[in-house]
C-alpha cells in the first residue's frame, strides 16, 4: 500500500520551511485563528531563547534505495501501520501550520526584525542539520535550488551565497574549483545552505495582521528625547566629522535598541568621511545580532560613555535609555506606541546646535 510522502513527514515536523510544506493546504482564516503561540515563538527567537528539536530522524529512503525499491517520495511503499502513518502526517501538518503562522507574524514586522529573525532561525536550522544524514542534507539542498555534486557546489550558486559571508576563505579565488564546481567540506556546505535558508525565511506571506512583538516595538520613537551625547554624535556625523569608533558604536546600538530599521541607521553614517555602505551595513547588522554569534549588543552605560569622552553634560541618569524614557514620561509620550512615528531624520537631531 502506498504511503505518499512518508519519508519527508518527520522532517517537515522539524524543517517546515521546505517546499514540501505545500502538501498541506490552509485557508487564511485557519492561519489567523490563533497567532498567540506564533508571536511567542518569534519573541523567543529574537531574544535568543528559542529551543528547537535537534533530534535525529531516520531517513527511510536510504534503506529502500539500497534494496532498489525506492519509487520516490510520492510513491513510497515503506511498510508502516495505517494509524502510525496518519499520526506522522498529522504531526507534520501541525508543525507546518504553526510555521505558517510564525511566518505571517514575521512578514508583518519591520525589516530589521524580519532580518534578525531570519538570521537567527537559519542558524538554528543549520545546527540541526549537522545531526542529519547526508542523504537528507542533499534533499534540503535540492529543495533550496542548489546545483551540486556531493559537497561540491556549482560556482554560480556558491557565489550567490558566499558573497554575504565576510571571510577571506570564502572568496572564490581561495577555493578549489573543478569543472565549475567549488569543493566544500560538509560543514562548509551547511554554512552555505544557511544563507539559502535565510533567503527562504525572508520571503513574505501576503497576509496582513496587526502584531506587536516584544517590548522594544512599544517604545515611541521621538528624536527630541535623545540624550545630548547621542544628539552630539548625530550632529557630528551629519556635519561630516570623523566620529570615533566608540561614538559610532554608541549611536548604532542606541538606535537599534529603539527599533530603528537597519537601512535608516546606515543612512546616519552616510556623511562620514570614510563611509563605505557595505562595511557600514555589516557592522550595524553585527551590532544588531544579525551577524557573528547572533547576539545583539547593548547600549553602553553613561559611565562607559564618559570614559570614552563622549559625555556632553551630566543628565542625572546612569544610562541613555533611562534618560530617553524619562523624557517621554515628562512629555506624556510614554504610552504604548509603535515604530510608525513620523521617524528620525539625521538632518534633525532634536535641537542640538553643536
Amino acid at each position: 500500500m502506498k504511503r505518499p510522502f512518508l519519508p519527508i513527514f518527520p522532517f517537515l515536523e522539524k524543517y517546515p520551511f521546505l517546499s514540501y510544506a505545500k502538501l498541506f493546504k490552509f485557508d487564511e482564516s485557519e492561519i489567523k485563528s490563533d497567532l498567540s503561540s506564533a508571536i511567542h515563538k518569534v519573541e523567543e527567537v529574537l531574544d535568543g531563547k528559542f529551543k528547537f528539536n535537534y533530534g535525529y530522524s531516520e531517513f527511510l529512503c536510504s534503506s529502500c534505495v539500497e534494496r532498489g525499491e525506492c519509487g520516490g517520495f510520492e510513491n513510497c511503499v515503506y511498510p508502516i501501520r495505517t494509524e502510525n502513518y496518519i499520526k506522522i502526517e498529522r504531526r507534520a501538518r501541525e508543525s507546518v501550520l504553526e510555521w505558517r503562522r510564525v511566518m505571517v507574524v514575521v512578514s508583518n514586522l519591520e525589516d530589521n526584525l524580519r532580518l534578525k529573525f531570519a538570521f537567527k532561525m537559519a542558524r538554528i536550522f543549520r545546527e540541526m542539520l549537522k545531526g542529519e544524514c547526508d542523504d537528507f542534507i542533499f534533499v534540503v539542498a535540492r529543495d533550496l535550488g542548489l546545483r551540486f555534486r556531493g559537497f561540491s557546489v556549482d560556482f554560480r550558486d556558491y557565489l550567490k551565497g558566499a558573497v554575504r559571508i565576510k571571510s577571506e576563505a570564502w572568496k572564490l579565488v581561495n577555493r578549489r574549483v573543478e569543472k565549475g564546481f567549488v569543493h566544500l567540506t560538509r560543514d562548509e556546505f551547511l554554512r552555505l545552505l544557511e544563507e539559502f535558508i535565510r533567503d527562504r525565511i525572508m520571503e513574505r506571506i501576503p497576509i496582513k495582521v496587526e502584531v506587536c512583538v516584544g517590548s522594544k516595538l512599544e517604545i515611541p520613537l521621538n528624536p527630541e528625547c535623545f540624550p545630548d551625547c547621542m544628539k552630539k554624535i548625530l550632529f557630528d556625523l551629519n556635519s561630516g566629522k570623523n566620529v570615533p569608533h566608540t561614538g559610532r558604536f554608541s549611536i548604532a546600538s542606541f538606535l537599534i535598541n529603539l527599533g530603528y530599521e537597519i537601512d535608516k541607521i546606515v543612512e546616519v553614517f552616510r556623511n562620514a568621511p570614510d563611509f563605505d555602505e557595505e562595511k557600514t551595513r555589516y557592522q550595524v547588522e553585527h551590532i544588531a545580532g544579525m551577524r557573528g554569534k547572533g547576539e545583539r549588543y547593548e547600549i553602553p552605560s553613561c559611565e562607559t560613555i564618559k570614559s570614552w569622552g563622549l559625555c556632553v553634560r551630566d543628565c542625572g541618569v546612569d544610562h541613555p535609555m533611562r534618560f530617553y524614557k524619562r523624557c517621554l514620561n515628562e512629555r506624556g509620550d510614554s504610552g504604548k506606541g509603535s515604530s510608525k512615528h513620523k521617524g528620525y531624520s539625521h538632518n534633525n537631531v532634536g535641537g542640538y546646535k553643536g
